[in-house]
């Protein structure tokens, strides 16, 4: 029989250590703080020393915990390779897509069942978190909305957006310098509107009142609420202005200079096929929209 601490014990060292922290090795964990403490006192007890200090905002190895953390490191990365060598290969087909919740919603959530369906065994894991924890694990793609992509990474542009003011159905009028000019909706700051008043040409005066929201979920339903008019991409809206539950405003577009990227590691498109074929299912997919919204628009230009 081995003469060694718990595995319990040893994996919150371990993670401890390598966190600094007890706090940050008990969210990695997935466990309270007081349970970590309790493991790392097991094992203190079991070895007869101290195997941290602790400090103001954190714990520090002693000399003897330093040569405990370096072994478990080794133990754990052997036994990881181990494991995934031997694991079944089901994490191929795991997608890890982090992704604004908008675009999360109106781009891949309604038709997602298709895509599955075309590619049984997938799983896709959605994230709209900004920061990494244990249960979302680090992302394989990322669909970022920026001026530039990051360096050093595969990139596709996804879709550019033709942001247009809506309104709800209450609030829509013949007037629509009056509209306008009411209260405008911002999604983070002004800049959007700014734009897109001045290239429209319209001579319009300082809107009634500006609210400005971060998130753009809130602000469509304060746009259906008859709240103030907002402009919104018109492929993400589509559904809603042939229900009727919204109005155009206008029907002048403004495109940011932004535009929404698929973003992973170069080699991943090669060692996880799935990542391939869910960029081109976005890429179809999106194409689809803008195809349906151009129509909306001939349709609208013509009636």
């Amino acid at each position: 029989m081995r003469d060694l601490p718990s595995l319990k014990s040893l994996r919150a060292f371990e993670a401890a250590a390598r966190n600094g922290s007890l706090t940050a090795a008990a969210d990695e964990l997935c466990i309270g703080q007081g349970a970590i403490s309790h493991q790392i006192r097991n094992l203190e007890l079991n070895l007869g020393l101290r195997v941290f200090v602790r400090k103001q905002h954190g714990v520090e190895l002693t000399p003897e915990g330093g040569l405990l953390y370096a072994s478990c490191q080794r133990a754990f990365d052997d036994l990881e390779g181990v494991v995934q060598h031997i694991r079944p290969r089901t994490s191929d087909k795991i997608l890890r897509v982090r992704v604004g919740p908008f675009f999360s919603m109106k781009v891949i959530a309604p038709r997602i069942s298709e895509f599955l369906a075309a590619n049984p065994g997938v799983q896709i894991h959605l994230s709209h978190l900004e920061t990494i924890t244990a249960g979302t694990g680090p992302a394989d793609v990322t669909i970022a909305y920026c001026l530039q992509p990051p360096p050093g990474r595969f990139t596709r542009k996804l879709l550019r957006e033709r942001l247009v003011p809506v309104c709800g159905r209450d609030l829509w009028q013949g007037d629509r310098q009056a509209l306008l000019s009411g209260n405008r909706l911002h999604y983070r700051g002004l800049q959007e509107w700014q734009s897109w008043i001045a290239s429209s040409g319209l001579a319009l005066p300082r809107s009634r009142q500006d609210l400005i929201f971060d998130d753009q979920h809130i602000i469509l339903e304060a746009v259906r609420e008859g709240q103030g008019v907002a402009l919104i991409d018109r492929t993400m809206v589509e559904h809603e202005l042939k229900s009727g539950q919204i109005r155009l405003a206008h029907d002048h577009f403004y495109e940011p200079p932004e535009t929404y990227q698929f973003v992973c590691q170069e080699d991943l498109l090669r060692t996880k096929p799935v990542t391939k074929a869910f960029l081109n299912w976005l890429i179809a997919e999106i194409e689809e929209r803008e195809r349906q919204s151009a129509e909306a628009v001939q349709t609208s230009g013509t009636s």
